[in-house]
């Protein structure tokens, strides 16, 4: 989706943001999630979101491409179906003015409780975000360099990723880059091979990083743009000669990746991966490998209501599906959005049969946001909102959404695809799913035919618990600690740097990490894990065990200020609540207990993906200083 440049006809005119394009921050390449979504053990019924919230997810094995269909181990035909969101750090950069940060999102996303059945989320990333241009801007080649994209990864992309697995939906990395493939001025040949290293670089990145998480896709470049195959899509040769183009270009990205991953692939096309019928020319080398396609209401073939115009030899996108499988990785309307974009129900409908024609058909819908348009919520602050990379309130945050996350509100009408995209994705829950299980949504009675949307949106049951205005009054003394922790406690992390801190190891041997601190990713100093936080910031430490035999965490911790509970989200087994809504005691400025009791808080303790987050985004500044973490 972009602004960026406009095809003769075809691409959309803008906007995911305020008529600008959204084109365009410890390093590690490990993978978090070794020992859940390798695995496939995404227990069902069992989420990560806020309180109450429920994800009914499913097993997400890894995928493989049998023909034209997409197959889990067993042999068992897979479509995937769900939703695009914005770029991770864009959602986190202005999370008060969408109202959520990029985890509270997934989780908005895949809440059961509230009727949402995604098995695929998208997730667009952004070389104008990696290396921080202004919305809008086409950003130079190479736009980022490697320090920036480890940032990026570290501090926006792995805890999306890592939520996505333990929210049971597959996720799509999407390089989400938009430029022409050919040659550049000053270069020697038709490939512009400066923009090659840059994508080659990230895949080098990115693909190791994730290799062994089976719910990860890579697309591996979101649309390139010209030479366009429209200009003659009646011209076997002139189809063929740009395809074979794009291959020369974007072969070495596929190689890259399959040197270090078995992910599946998914494959764009010139004019703007709206040309998957380049396929039937001849394909990308390599196993499992898909085709992606990009269809809005203003593109010829929509005016036409006819999404499988032949282009190549009568076949044309009906072929592409018949001989591989097809993502449809965008597609969208909002009711006066533009020549492009804009579009209402008749749009939907006609193109929802298409989507449903064939088991080789995926799809994700763009876009589930407030801002990024098409949107599928309205925005929190119509007056106010905005994508800026900037303070979007000139330093005043609207009182109602002053604690994240805020209520978002579904489009719904002619013109509005929120509840539409709902709907479908609640009636398609049980179709194609991983294994031979099925999740049904949660009520006494459940249909295979989807809720009927009303005209005002439900009110929603799972917002986390309010803090109190007034938090508890700290105290320089600390909790008085026991002595010595139980025998048997189970100690997560006691930063004693071995292992340090910055291997990203804890005492579980389970990953740890940490970023978007005013100190980066953390320091340990005497045996103290430091954490500066001024309205931003997130940690974790991974469990990846059932912890039934314990009943209580504790933090050995002190604050620079004491009472910091009251701005920390604590996020466990299910829960995702202000910190101080789950214990009785209080960080005061000398290190001492805050405990948590586990069975009280409503904290799932059989997941085999347990982790233990905290969460810095909800305004105050301060420090932390943690020395042990311990379930008893």
């Amino acid at each position: 989706m972009t602004n960026e440049q406009q095809p003769p006809d075809g691409g959309r005119e803008a906007s995911h943001s305020n008529g600008s394009s959204a084109d365009e921050g410890g390093p590690s390449r490990r993978t978090f999630l070794k020992g859940t979504a390798a695995a496939g053990a995404v227990a069902l019924g069992v989420g990560a979101g806020a309180v109450g919230s429920a994800s009914a997810g499913i097993p997400t094995p890894r995928l493989h491409r049998d023909g034209n269909l997409i197959k889990d181990p067993d042999g068992n035909v897979v479509t995937l179906r769900g939703v695009n969101i914005a770029d991770p750090k864009r959602i986190n950069v202005t999370s008060q003015a969408r109202g959520k940060d990029a985890v509270q999102v997934i989780d908005t996303l895949t809440d059961a409780s509230n009727g949402w059945y995604p098995r695929m989320i998208r997730v667009p990333v952004q070389p104008v975000d990696i290396g921080e241009y202004e919305p809008g801007s086409g950003p130079p080649v190479p736009a980022f360099d490697e320090s920036q994209l480890e940032s990026y990864l570290t501090n926006h992309l792995d805890e999306v990723v890592q939520r996505c697995a333990e929210r049971g939906v597959y996720c799509i990395i999407d390089y989400h880059r938009h430029r022409d493939v050919q040659w550049a001025e000053g270069q020697d040949g038709p490939v512009n091979t400066e923009l090659q290293d840059e994508v080659d670089m990230f895949w080098d990145t990115v693909a190791p990083r994730y290799a062994e998480d089976s719910h990860v896709l890579y697309e591996v470049y979101n649309e390139p743009t010209e030479p366009g195959m429209w200009e003659d899509p009646t011209d076997t040769q002139w189809v063929a000669d740009i395809w074979q183009l794009w291959l020369e270009m974007a072969q070495p990205w596929v190689d890259t990746i399959r040197s270090h991953a078995d992910n599946l692939i998914l494959m764009g096309s010139p004019s703007w991966s709206q040309s998957p019928e380049g396929a039937l020319v001849e394909e990308f080398d390599g196993e499992d490998i898909a085709y992606t396609f990009h269809i809005y209401p203003g593109h010829n073939s929509s005016r036409q209501q006819n999404w499988e115009d032949a282009s190549i030899n009568g076949e044309g996108v009906e072929g592409v599906y018949e001989q591989a499988p097809l993502f449809v990785t965008e597609f969208g309307w909002e009711e006066n959005a533009g020549q492009y974009i804009g579009g209402t129900d008749e749009f939907g409908d006609a193109f929802h049969d298409f989507l449903e024609k064939s088991p080789a058909i995926h799809w994700t819908a763009w876009c589930a946001d407030p801002v990024w348009r098409p949107v599928m919520f309205s925005r929190p602050f119509a007056d106010n909102a905005n994508d800026s990379v900037g303070d979007p309130y000139n330093g005043t945050v609207p009182e109602a959404c002053s604690d994240l996350p805020c209520e978002w509100t579904l489009t719904t009408g002619s013109g509005g695809m929120g509840d539409d995209i709902k709907s479908w994705l609640e009636q398609y829950r049980n179709d194609g799913i991983p294994g031979e299980g099925t999740v049904q949504p949660p009520t006494d009675e459940p249909t295979d035919e989807p809720n009927t949307p009303t005209d005002e949106p439900e009110t929603p049951t799972d917002e986390p618990d309010t803090p109190t205005d007034e938090p508890e009054t700290p105290t320089d003394e600390p909790n008085t600690p026991t002595d010595t922790p139980a025998a048997d406690a189970l100690v997560v992390n006691d930063y004693d740097g071995d292992p340090a801190w910055s291997s990203h190891r804890n005492d579980l041997g389970q990953w740890c990490g940490a970023g978007s601190f005013e100190n980066g990713s953390g320091e340990v100093e005497d045996g103290t894990l430091v954490l500066e936080y001024d309205n931003g910031g997130w940690f974790q430490e991974q469990i990846n065990q059932s912890v039934e035999g314990y009943s209580t965490l504790v933090f050995e911790v002190s604050g620079a200020d004491g009472g910091e509970e009251s701005e920390i989200l604590f996020d466990m087994g299910g829960v995702r609540t202000v910190l101080g809504n789950v214990t009785d005691d209080s960080v005061g400025t000398s290190t001492g207990e805050v405990r948590v009791d586990l069975e009280s808080a409503g904290v799932d303790r059989s997941s085999s993906s347990l982790s233990v987050r905290l969460n810095f985004w909800q305004g105050g500044a301060s420090t932390l200083e943690l020395s042990e973490i311990r379930l008893e």
